[in-house]
């Protein structure tokens, strides 16, 4: 392996220079010039690593970042270069591993704190993530980019005075910083100022030198404007370019690509066409029940179908505690799902192996903040649909509610909302990949309703919407829950309750009607995605036009 020593002092001396000079181009250049001529350090792995990550060549940019670390595994410019790299690509966890190594390093590093604040907001981790963006402009208060964060974080929270406050100092450091301009311009679309967020937003954009995410970001608001301003042609235009963008963004090298949730529903359909039931309505014995719990719900579908009002009105039973997307099963299907010989394993599950898997679950339960005991637990994950086989295994006598709506207009939400990324809502970045995985999910629950001893509950959003009484009673009544009208007071559940789907600013507004058939304002641009959900649009019985 080549050492620091391979690299001249003089190119090391002109790369410096320009770094000094903020000329990170030019660094960059008379990096990759040395590098060519086998003049190796970690500062020219670092720069060639940060044009790859621009180019969205993550796994390239990610390979000369650990032959940097070979040189010096210490070296906490190269550490918080590889945090970026995870944060780009969605990938927290490993981004906050990244971040806190190169803070063991150098603890006054101001940029490493910042990395902490974004992995940790996107871990769920609010309050130490706060605690990070502002430890990182104390540290280097002409920072803006952590200032930036936590103006983005009070948007989040509807603390539009502390928003503003905070985009102003950011953009007073720097005039072009980005979560800054996005949070000024969220707070335009939400008091209805939409002219003057297009025009935030075309000045931003117009000026260029935008990180793909930012551009996605940016271009997503511009979309939400027009939409609002009644352009929806305009306004889906917007959408697919912000989605281009995120696309861009998210889609790395191939030895970094997971399975997409496309192949992945495809896959699991082929595996469970020709399962046998009887390996399938046969679960390990437990050596408990659960956790003291009433019932366990698993509340599925898919992403925008109504599923947030619905948990939110269950919520507000007094017999009931939900929670709201969080990665209960995550362990476990990281371990089974991920190819055939996972599911194989699986479906001999030993009663060890499944006791080993609740207890985890339910660790995970509490962690999340809920406490099950003597309640009806409604545990709330939409694309827990495709894991619906796991469930069997580990809780044969859980229930679970299948939510649908018309299937054009949960295509046409997902397409016009911003997910957190993973390998399953990247897919929502494409319009017909969208369908694809909406059609290849409802396959696969049919497909488990035949295979699998669960009971089912399809609930129908439009239905809630239409008449609530009836369809909240019905619910009460599957779960074997007492009616309790506190259910009406799922407005005020929500406003208690930390929301961080797309859904949440719907659901404080309570019932409305507007959603319903919302897809025929899109037109044409749905023409594609027609034909894949005509046949659910029959199958539920919603009307062809």
């Amino acid at each position: 392996m080549p050492t620091a020593t391979a690299a001249s002092a003089a190119q090391l001396q002109a790369v410096q220079d320009a770094l000094s000079r903020q000329d990170v181009e030019r660094a960059v250049d008379l990096a990759d010039q040395a590098l060519a001529r086998g003049e190796i350090h970690p500062l020219f792995l670092n720069l060639a690593a940060h044009r790859l990550q621009q180019q969205g060549r993550i796994g390239a940019a990610l390979d000369l970042l650990h032959k940097a670390l070979d040189i010096d595994p210490n070296d906490p410019y190269v550490l918080n270069s590889i945090g970026n790299c995870f944060t780009q690509i969605g990938v927290a966890d490993q981004a906050l591993l990244a971040f806190q190594s190169a803070l063991s390093v150098m603890p006054d590093f101001a940029q490493a704190h910042h990395g902490v604040g974004l992995a940790l907001a996107v871990l769920g981790d609010r309050k130490t993530a706060y605690r990070a963006h502002r430890q990182a402009a104390l540290l280097a208060p002409d920072f803006a980019d952590p200032v930036g964060a936590l103006a983005a974080m009070f948007v989040e929270d509807d603390d539009a005075a502390q928003a503003r406050e905070h985009a102003q100092r950011a953009l007073a450091l720097d005039a072009r910083q980005n979560a800054a301009v996005l949070a000024l311009a969220t707070l335009d679309v939400r008091e209805g100022a939409n002219e003057a967020a297009l025009r935030r937003l075309d000045d931003r954009l117009a000026a260029g030198g935008l990180p793909a995410l930012h551009a996605a970001s940016m271009l997503r608001l511009r979309a939400d404007a027009l939409d609002a301003l009644d352009r929806p042609t305009e306004a889906m235009a917007a959408y697919a370019a912000a989605n281009g963008k995120l696309r861009e963004a998210y889609s790395p090298d191939s030895d970094l690509a997971p399975e997409l949730g496309v192949e992945r529903a495809e896959r699991l359909l082929r595996f469970f066409d020709r399962a046998a039931r009887s390996d399938w309505t046969a679960a390990p014995s437990a050596r408990r029940t659960g956790a003291g719990e009433r019932g366990h719900v698993f509340l599925v579908g898919f992403p925008r179908s109504g599923t947030t009002l619905l948990e939110q009105v269950l919520a507000s039973h007094p017999a009931v505690v939900a929670l709201e997307e969080k990665p209960t099963l995550q362990p476990a299907i990281s371990e089974f799902f991920a190819d055939d010989a996972g599911l194989d394993r699986l479906a001999t599950l030993s009663a060890e192996a499944a006791d080993s898997h609740r207890e985890t679950y339910w660790a995970r339960v509490r962690e999340f903040g809920v406490d099950p005991t003597d309640k009806v637990f409604v545990d709330k994950m939409p694309l827990n649909t495709l894991n619906l086989p796991l469930v069997a295994k580990l809780f044969p006598d859980a229930t679970v509610i299948l939510a649908i709506r018309d299937p054009r207009d949960v295509v046409a939400s997902c397409f016009r909302r911003r997910f957190k990324a993973n390998a399953l809502v990247i897919e929502f970045t494409d319009l017909e990949r969208t369908a694809r995985l909406y059609d290849g999910t409802m396959r696969l629950a049919q497909v488990y309703r035949k295979l699998l001893a669960l009971p089912v509950y399809e609930h129908r959003h439009e239905r809630l919407v239409e008449a609530f009484d009836e369809q909240a009673r019905a619910l009460c009544a599957f779960l074997d829950l007492p009616w309790d009208k506190a259910v009406h007071d799922f407005v005020e559940t929500a406003n208690r309750r930390d929301i961080r789907t797309p859904s949440a600013a719907q659901v404080r507004r309570g019932i409305y009607q507007e959603s319903i058939g919302q897809w025929r304002r899109y037109g044409e641009s749905l023409a594609v995605v027609r034909p894949i959900l005509a046949p659910w649009v029959a199958e539920f019985g919603y009307p062809e036009a």
